[in-house]
């Protein structure tokens, strides 16, 4: 428990002295300096002399900081989502060695999925990785229902169902493997390293076809995050025009397509609604008007509702990702409709995950994390 505690300190706060740690987490600095030097023999932490000018100047003998060694260990992120899949290489810093993303054809089939993806992370291990023994482990992100095992129940954006990911793909990568769902990833993840770091309960959401949102309170994600924390988009709702509804086709990518395209839409699997919607969100960015104005409205109806729930949950911040962040038609009513609701604002913030290489930073982040500090680490001696 001390050697991931301090981990945790050195990931999140390093470069850091012996004596900070120490003063946090409540031990000796003795136990500290003892325990640093087990990690530094493992090759995780090295030590590093503050520079002049980089900190607080101090008088007598400049103190050793401790900092984790880029080279000391890897591990593999993997997004496995509706239109985008990635996979990539990141050193324990969490600077991305390497990254590859492609499309799954067909994307309902799963055991083709896992092959593709299996074939990608053994290239990216093979070009990047002299010493494959110090790859921690994988940590894939995906839109669905697990269970405990990892195994997907059901993936509505995917068309998988019944499947045992985490077997599959420990299988054919021969590394331990774990499975989260992305939205409660991101909220963590933005939580401990990102736009919204230091923040205790933020409320996360990922808007594309369809709407997910998780909870964090106390930095931890509240409620079951193998499932349930993405399916408010299902959640009926009334509308402001008076009408039940789905979340989803009131405030989501459903609606959005549909009010756009027609009910043409209205028979296509989620992930070809995912492509239209990215359409959508071009021209909303190159300033069609008809695109804003039923953007607007969509993003004037989340924001509604999130403001209702909000004084159930109280956030102190919203994480905003998936493609209708990148809306600003959406954004701006979804912000407007949030503070028109609340007495107090609520601060709106949008996810790395969001866009470029956010995919690949969010998966390898919240895997360094997951190797370093939640698992047992068999690279110490």
């Amino acid at each position: 428990m001390n050697e991931s505690a301090i981990l945790r300190e050195i990931l999140l706060t390093g470069p850091v002295p012996r004596n900070e740690i120490a003063a946090r987490l409540g031990l000796t600095r003795g136990t500290v300096s003892r325990i640093a030097r087990s990690l530094i023999d493992a090759g995780l932490v090295r030590e590093h002399e503050q520079k002049p000018g980089e900190g607080p100047v101090r008088p007598g003998r400049p103190l050793q900081h401790l900092t984790l060694d880029p080279r000391g260990g890897q591990v593999l992120g993997i997004a496995i989502l509706p239109i985008v899949q990635i996979v990539a290489l990141s050193d324990l810093e969490r600077n991305v060695i390497a990254s590859v993303e492609f499309s799954f054809d067909p994307i309902e089939d799963a055991e083709g999925a896992v092959r593709r993806v299996a074939l990608e992370s053994r290239r990216l291990i093979g070009g990047h990785l002299p010493d494959r023994s110090r790859l921690l482990g994988g940590l894939v992100l995906i839109t669905a229902d697990l269970d405990a095992t990892g195994s997907i129940r059901q993936s509505a954006y995917l068309g998988w169902e019944g499947f045992p990911l985490r077997a599959r793909l420990s299988e054919q990568l021969n590394v331990p493997i774990r499975v989260g769902v992305a939205t409660p990833a991101i909220g963590r993840v933005e939580t401990l390293f990102g736009a919204a770091r230091g923040r205790r309960n933020p409320l996360a959401l990922l808007c594309g076809a369809g709407i997910g949102a998780a909870v964090l309170a106390n930095g931890r994600i509240a409620g079951d995050t193998s499932g349930p924390t993405i399916a408010i988009g299902r959640m009926p709702v009334t509308g402001a025009d008076g009408e039940v509804a789905l979340l989803e086709e009131v405030a989501g990518g459903v609606g959005i397509v549909r009010a756009l395209d027609g009910d043409s839409m209205a028979d296509r699997p989620p992930w070809r609604v995912e492509l239209a919607l990215r359409d959508a969100v071009e021209r909303d960015r190159g300033g069609d008007p008809r695109v804003a104005a039923v953007m607007a409205r969509a993003g004037r109806e989340l924001g509604r509702h999130v403001a209702l729930h909000s004084h159930f949950v109280t956030p102190d911040v919203v994480v905003m990702a998936g493609g209708l962040a990148m809306a600003p038609s959406y954004m701006d009513a979804f912000r407007q409709a949030l503070g028109e609701n609340r007495r107090r604002p609520i601060e709106v913030v949008v996810s790395r995950a969001t866009a470029g290489e956010g995919g690949a930073w969010v998966c390898c982040s919240l895997a360094v994390y997951e190797y370093l500090v939640e698992r047992p680490l068999a690279l110490l001696p």
